[in-house]
């Protein structure tokens, strides 16, 4: 974890507070990771953390695995690295604590491996303006 003054001045350790968090589904503290979970992007848009336009943030390849821009573990699959993580911060002095603590986490229906909210690129199309005429062609269509 960085504690230079760029970072310090990017909102890198900004706290702040959502109702999304609750204690009795865990210890009512989380980090933010604005391109790995849809609370988390809501939650950094609404403080500023980041914008619309800003360009993701997602040093996770398509594998899981941690890709070059996380230097001390590119190649880990992220759940495997959490080890790793914990002793590298300890060995540095930035261990205040290490534990484990029981809580819910999606995992896929098929494998029943964890799931990992990332970014991904997605393309959407605007149809408000013309929901009517949709709905009038579709009224035509035989299903």
């Amino acid at each position: 974890m960085c504690s230079c003054s760029k970072c310090k001045e990017n909102g890198a350790f900004t706290v702040v507070t959502d109702s999304y968090v609750k204690e009795e589904e865990g210890t009512g503290v989380v980090h933010q990771a604005p391109y790995f979970g849809a609370d988390d992007y809501r939650v950094c848009m609404d403080f500023n953390i980041i914008q619309k336009d800003s360009v993701p943030v997602c040093p996770v390849d398509a594998s899981g695995c941690f890709t070059a821009e996380v230097t001390d573990f590119a190649g880990q699959y992220v759940k495997d690295a959490d080890k790793n993580i914990i002793k590298n911060l300890k060995e540095h002095g930035r261990l205040i604590h290490s534990g484990s603590f029981k809580h819910s986490y999606p995992f896929c229906w098929r494998s029943d491996t964890p799931l990992i909210y990332k970014a991904v690129p997605s393309w959407f199309v605007r149809v408000e303006h013309m929901v009517d005429k949709l709905l009038e062609n579709n009224a035509q269509c035989y299903w």
